[in-house]
């Protein structure tokens, strides 16, 4: 199976390939990338876009189709087809291969055979993941379509059947979007918090849980989640942090918009997805980073060529360069989330940042609630009712967000966890409304 490859360019610029395993590049997708989205996209969002088109393939694989090919024969997916891709999109890829025990050798067996069990294990991606991904497919199937069309002789007869298919493919995308204003099942699977104050007591320095050995790595990997819990920034910003983004006397940390680095040995660039932003941080956590900057990073071989603030302890080619995000996911959180599968399983690192943003909408409530409280005292020290509009201003702000609409993912189960009190108000209202009836 193919898979996704990184060129460097000398500005800094990354370039994202897919390969194959001789580590040839696909000719249709690199077009693709080249000519539709490398203008106007980021590397990150071409990548997402690629493992789109790499879930398409893998419909071909298992169909034993080849688009390409019958684009370049004058024939246009069907609207059976287009069911059948739609179906496809909306499974879990790794999970898909899973289930299907698919191979990589030429003997594939056809997706109708295991297609209802996969159906009833393969979990599904949201409903969000799936609308993008059925637009990306589109594009790129309209983009080769039109291309491989151009040396047909009836080119100009089967354009408008190449539109109708977009067109019904884009159909699909659209019909999950309006039934994806309601809140699924899944918008709530992220942990309770509870959740993470076990985890993060579980990975502290000095718990006995801590499934890392080494005690510099356990210093590391215990104030990297804590910065994730305590500033709610995403993973790639934690990971592309530098020094100097650290006020150690103002007891601040910023995150800095730094695309495309020159001096970043990672081809996969970690870089911030929102806007830049300033964050005030206890004196306790800017003291650790203070200590694993000063006496555990200076002692690590090659921290010294940049300035990365998190790096690579194990000894190696790779000692002393910044973590990348593969090893942030596989060699960081997965041993953590494994220590206690059952407890830990669904810990995601975007789940911090879901998990601090419920607690900021607890303390807003928490103020506005002693402000009510203590009228005469809240006068006093200055305090005032944060409104609807100061609490999005106050989230926008922490988080890097442009618009307010950001924060509706975020605060899906907060919303959920009021509608369900107030829903018990009114129902433990109503009863003793019905007790006082019945006492008359």
């Amino acid at each position: 199976m193919s898979t996704i490859s990184f060129i460097v360019f000398e500005d800094g610029e990354r370039y994202p390939m897919l390969v194959d395993e001789d580590g040839f590049p696909d000719f249709w997708v690199t077009l693709f990338v080249t000519a539709k989205l490398r203008p106007g996209h980021k590397a990150s969002s071409i990548e997402n876009t690629m493992r789109d088109i790499l879930h398409l393939k893998l419909w071909e694989k298992i169909e034993n189709r080849n688009l390409v090919a019958e684009f370049t024969n004058g024939q246009i997916i069907s609207a059976d087809d287009i069911e059948l891709i739609r179906d496809h999109c909306l499974l879990n890829t790794r999970d898909l291969k899973k289930e299907l025990k698919f191979t990589q050798t030429p003997n594939v067996a056809s997706i109708s055979a295991y297609y209802p069990t996969a159906k009833r294990k393969a979990q599904r991606v949201s409903w969000t993941h799936y609308g993008n991904r059925l637009s990306h497919i589109a594009s790129y199937l309209s983009f080769i379509g039109e291309i491989a069309l151009k040396s047909h002789r009836e080119a100009r007869k089967l354009r408008p059947e190449l539109k109708k298919m977009d067109r019904l493919l884009r159909a699909q995308r659209d019909k999950v979007q309006r039934k994806s204003r309601g809140a699924s099942a899944s918008d709530f699977k992220a942990p309770s918090p509870e959740i993470f104050v076990k985890f993060l007591k579980m990975v502290a320095e000095d718990s006995p849980d801590n499934p890392y050995k080494n005690p510099l790595i356990r210093q590391r990997n215990a104030l990297m989640f804590d910065v994730l819990d305590r500033t709610g920034i995403r993973s790639g910003e934690l990971l592309g942090l530098h020094i100097e983004d650290i006020d150690f006397n103002q007891f601040t940390i910023t995150v800095e918009r730094r695309h495309d680095l020159k001096y970043d040995p990672r081809s996969r660039q970690p870089v911030q997805k929102t806007n830049g932003r300033t964050m005030g941080l206890h004196s306790e956590l800017i003291q650790r980073l203070k200590d694993y900057i000063f006496y555990v990073r200076a002692s690590i071989p090659g921290a010294n060529k940049h300035p990365f603030v998190f790096v690579t302890h194990k000894k190696g080619k790779y000692q002393g360069r910044p973590i990348s995000d593969s090893s942030f996911r596989n060699r960081i959180l997965k041993p953590a989330t494994e220590a206690f599968p059952d407890m830990f399983d669904e810990v995601r690192r975007h789940g911090f940042r879901h998990n601090f943003n419920y607690r900021i909408s607890k303390r807003i409530d928490a103020h506005n609630a002693w402000v009510r409280a203590n009228p005469k005292q809240a006068e006093k020290e200055g305090k005032e009712i944060y409104t609807e509009k100061h609490s999005e201003q106050i989230l926008m702000d922490l988080n890097g967000w442009s618009s307010a609409s950001s924060a509706a993912p975020y605060q899906l189960r907060y919303i959920k966890e009021k509608a369900e009190q107030f829903m018990r108000e009114d129902q433990e209202e109503q009863a003793r409304i019905l007790r006082k009836r019945r006492t008359r």
